[in-house]
């Protein structure tokens, strides 16, 4: 659960913005108040706040406090007008619910892409796992295309040794990545731009860019961790894409940590199984130190849950960070479309973005007024003044 804590001495307002926020976003946890001296209170006693949105007649308060300075970061104002927020980062107060709550997520979940950008360009979102049949490609596929709905450019970088997403996109080049790579290693930066250009392809469905599948599993085999770091540096300094989805292969050779380290968020599958459980545990137990476990980079999630787990959680953190649900008609599928057919794991994976950082990008254009969800807060907003 992530906490949100708003301030907003219009009670009104207050109950409209927490309700709308519950409602679009059950992950939250949200406390609204109206006056400082519950707000204070508050703070003292459940620390640990993600988010403060604060309107700007409660910023004298908060920095009056001791620790203000461990608040310093995590505050967003909530202004009536630009720059009423004394230098913070704003949110304007009276706009569209919905492109607000845009606004909100980008606070609440940007560290996960900058940490991607800070590292020279688009971040890296890795799918993994310790053990083979836990669904990586079909989670990589849906992350991608979903993604790429919300207004985001992707690669789908698949770098299994057996790749066989040409049941998915069609033959191709089949040894594209060999080519991309020996031109990365042998020539001039712009031919190997131009051969970057040459080998990509687009695919509608996906809502992503490509490479065609291997014919054979050496090129994958063959990969050490400098040519992975090439391979990622050439994509990311490309400038055309805002997220690259990797889909790697099971493994614990070099290229594997080496991928898993450049990534801002590496999803790692388990099964509730006791041999998947017990490969995740041995593998995150001989990384241990290796990998940025502790930064929250990695998120252990179940695939095809059933409802309740039967084997002991061993893994980091409490339980899973995520879970999907068991799509059986999967089994007999060839199509691409087909994999995109399920909306309870179409639901799971929104959700698993939603908390990742990477929000919609694009509202709709909404009325200025009206009810339902996407109402705004004009006529709120006429009131109170």
């Amino acid at each position: 659960m992530l906490r949100l804590v708003m301030a907003v001495p219009d009670s009104q307002y207050a109950s409209k913005l927490s309700r709308f926020l519950r409602e679009s976003e059950p992950s939250w946890r949200i406390a609204a108040f109206t006056q400082e001296i519950a707000l204070l209170r508050h703070l003292e006693e459940a620390p640990g706040t993600e988010l403060l949105l604060l309107h700007s007649s409660f910023l004298p308060a908060i920095r009056a406090k001791a620790d203000a300075g461990a608040l310093r970061g995590r505050i967003v104002a909530l202004a009536e007008r630009p720059g009423a927020g004394e230098g913070l980062p704003e949110v304007a107060m009276y706009q569209p619910m919905s492109r607000l709550l845009t606004e909100l997520t980008e606070h609440m979940h940007g560290d996960a892409r900058k940490s991607g950008e800070a590292a020279g360009g688009a971040p890296l979102l890795t799918v993994f796992s310790a053990a083979g049949g836990c669904g990586k490609t079909a989670l990589a596929l849906n992350i991608a295309r979903q993604a790429g709905e919300r207004g985001y450019r992707v690669f789908y970088l698949n770098l299994e040794a057996l790749n066989a997403t040409d049941l998915l996109f069609g033959t191709g080049e089949a040894d594209s990545l060999s080519r991309l790579l020996y031109a990365l290693r042998t020539r001039p930066e712009d031919r190997a731009t131009e051969e970057l250009e040459r080998l990509r392809r687009s695919e509608g469905r996906l809502r992503a860019e490509y490479f065609d599948a291997p014919d054979h599993p050496g090129e994958r085999l063959a990969m050490t961790a400098e040519q992975l770091r090439e391979l990622i540096g050439a994509l990311r300094a490309d400038g055309r894409y805002d997220l690259i989805v990797a889909d790697a292969d099971s493994g614990c050779g070099d290229w594997h940590l080496e991928l898993l380290n450049l990534s801002a968020r590496v999803v790692w599958m388990v099964m509730d199984d006791a041999q998947s459980l017990r490969k995740a545990e041995k593998l995150a137990r001989y990384w241990m130190g290796k990998l940025p476990m502790d930064a929250g980079s990695v998120s252990f999630v179940l695939n095809k849950f059933s409802g309740a787990m039967k084997n002991e959680w061993r893994l980091p953190g409490k339980g899973p960070a995520g879970v999907l649900p068991y799509v059986p008609q999967w089994k007999a599928m060839a199509g691409l479309e087909g994999w995109f057919a399920s909306p309870a794991f179409s639901g799971s994976v929104d959700r698993l973005l939603d908390e990742w950082g990477w929000p919609h990008r694009f509202s709709p254009e909404l009325p200025a007024e009206g009810g339902g969800p996407y109402a705004s807060f004009a006529a709120v907003g006429r009131r109170a003044r």
